[in-house]
């Protein structure tokens, strides 16, 4: 009998197509499990991504909302908080949990002057097989009252003030209200210049002279908001309705400077009504009366170089530096020095180091003055003075007879005004005629501002000089705007639990 050598040959292969069907088979199924689980994996990671970015969110918020962050050099846990028990907070549902951290940066001089923190938020989500991870790091700046050049909470300066010709803010002013603005010469040369304009209105007033307008124009009239081709571009150069900035001693966290004084500062409580102070280098000269004796406090000596006078409410405080040509006994370090009342600038007071753009000079004066006001003292020299005599030697009043007056420092009034002592026109012979220039190198931060002048005749023309270095750095302790900006946003995929609680520096 003969063989089928066909038949055979088509057993084969047979036999070979469905040991290759098999294996092909095989390798699609495994290939297809392969993208379920890859799929599986990318929707987990994409999950605990989302879950990450959640917990960044939140921790930003607690920020804003006034949450105790760290002052030392070690990262702290926020959430959970750090008391908790438990070592990770829950966001509900199926977003996973999240652990959260601020450190500050303390190794970096201007993040650490900026009182810039890293929030690092590490993420967990439970699937069926597996749990899986993902961290971001996000920088936060707080914005500090410092960096305004001018910030008004109530406008003010009273119904004939207006911000007119050859006013210059090289940085940012703030209003929470409307103001009014003016330029009465021809041309754009003179016109009121702007680092950055908001207001919290929706229109400001423009003055023609005669009467005023309410406008949200950048240019009427006669009047060019300067720069103004970058203030026709709107946001974030020329603000209307913009976001009110909370502000006052029930809003605004002057206790930081308080308790900086009263833990490692000078702290300096029961002086008398009319006090007079005398700021020179690094050293504070205080006189009660003219009978008693001077005390002085070396300033370089105390931990945190912040002074509160801790007065009444009603009660005056006079402050000045001494000059000489060379400003020798300018003020020599940073600086924080705050009032319960009302603190009265009894002449000049400067900086030793007055290049702002040396990068070694650290010196910087910032004012907190709580409830009362920030005047200018009423000179006993004046021809009308009726007062009590002149005290003797350096500790007299020197704001009126004098080509110019000049504050080297960031002023905050948070309740009050920033005025004359005397205020009442009747009095107007007590102001100098005609007027002198009250000259502020750093910003004033107020809540309004009051009369400084009378028909352009009496009295005093303030000005701003902004100091470039507060878009950096403020003075010590002083207070932050509750305004927080966010520097950058990293993703940190493999971060962990046991590191993330590090001191990055």
């Amino acid at each position: 009998m003969k063989r089928n050598k066909r038949g055979g040959s088509a057993l084969v292969l047979v036999m070979i197509s469905a040991v290759v069907l098999t294996i092909l088979v095989g390798a699609l199924y495994m290939l297809f499990e392969s993208n379920i689980q890859t799929q599986r994996w990318t929707n987990e990671q994409i999950q605990a991504r989302c879950t990450a970015e959640a917990g960044a969110n939140l921790s930003i918020y607690m920020l804003m909302g006034g949450i105790d962050v760290p002052e030392g050099t070690d990262a702290v846990r926020i959430l959970p908080d750090s008391s908790s028990a438990d070592e990770w907070f829950d966001l509900g549902g199926e977003l996973g949990w999240v652990q959260a951290w601020i450190d500050p940066h303390d190794n970096n001089v201007e993040m650490s002057a900026a009182k810039a923190y890293e929030v690092r938020v590490l993420s967990k989500v439970v699937s069926e097989d597996q749990i899986t991870s993902y961290g971001i790091g996000t920088m936060i700046m707080p914005k500090n009252f410092a960096v305004f050049s001018t910030f008004l909470n109530e406008g003010g300066g009273g119904s004939d003030f207006y911000y007119g010709d050859g006013y210059r803010f090289d940085g940012p002013f703030h209003t929470n209200t409307s103001i009014n603005i003016s330029s009465l010469s021809g041309g754009r040369d003179k016109d009121p210049w702007f680092y950055t304009l908001s207001m919290s209105d929706d229109e400001y007033y423009y003055y023609d002279g005669s009467s005023y307008t309410p406008t949200s124009a950048v240019q009427i009239g006669d009047l060019w908001i300067e720069p103004y081709e970058k203030m026709l571009m709107g946001e974030p150069y020329f603000t209307l309705g913009a976001d009110t900035v909370a502000f006052g001693s029930s809003e605004v966290m002057w206790e930081a400077a308080y308790n900086a004084a009263a833990s490692g500062g000078l702290l300096l409580s029961g002086l008398a009504d009319g006090t007079r102070m005398i700021l020179m280098d690094s050293t504070l000269l205080v006189l009660e009366n003219e009978l008693s004796a001077v005390v002085t406090y070396d300033l370089s000596s105390y931990s945190n170089p912040v002074v509160w006078v801790d007065n009444a409410d009603n009660e005056t405080v006079y402050l000045k530096g001494i000059l000489t040509t060379s400003d020798t006994t300018g003020l020599s370090m940073p600086l924080t020095i705050g009032v319960n009342g009302t603190l009265a600038m009894s002449g000049s007071l400067r900086y030793r180091n007055r290049d702002l753009l040396d990068p070694d000079n650290d010196i910087m004066l910032g004012i907190i003055v709580k409830k009362g006001n920030f005047v200018i003292a009423e000179d006993p020299d004046n021809p009308g003075w009726t007062g009590s005599a002149e005290w003797d030697s350096c500790w007299t009043i020197n704001t009126w007879n004098v080509a110019d007056l000049e504050f080297d420092g960031i002023v905050m009034v948070l309740d009050s005004l920033l005025q004359l002592e005397d205020v009442e026109f009747a009095n107007r012979d007590h102001w100098p005629s005609p007027r002198v220039t009250l000259r502020f190198l750093g910003g004033i931060i107020l809540n309004e501002l009051g009369p400084l002048s009378h028909d352009f005749t009496y009295g005093y023309r303030h000005e701003v000089i902004y100091d470039p270095r507060l878009m950096t750095t403020h003075p010590p302790f002083y207070p932050h705007s509750g305004i927080w900006d966010i520097a950058y946003w990293e993703e940190k995929p493999f971060m962990t639990e046991s590191d993330i609680g590090d001191n990055w520096q």
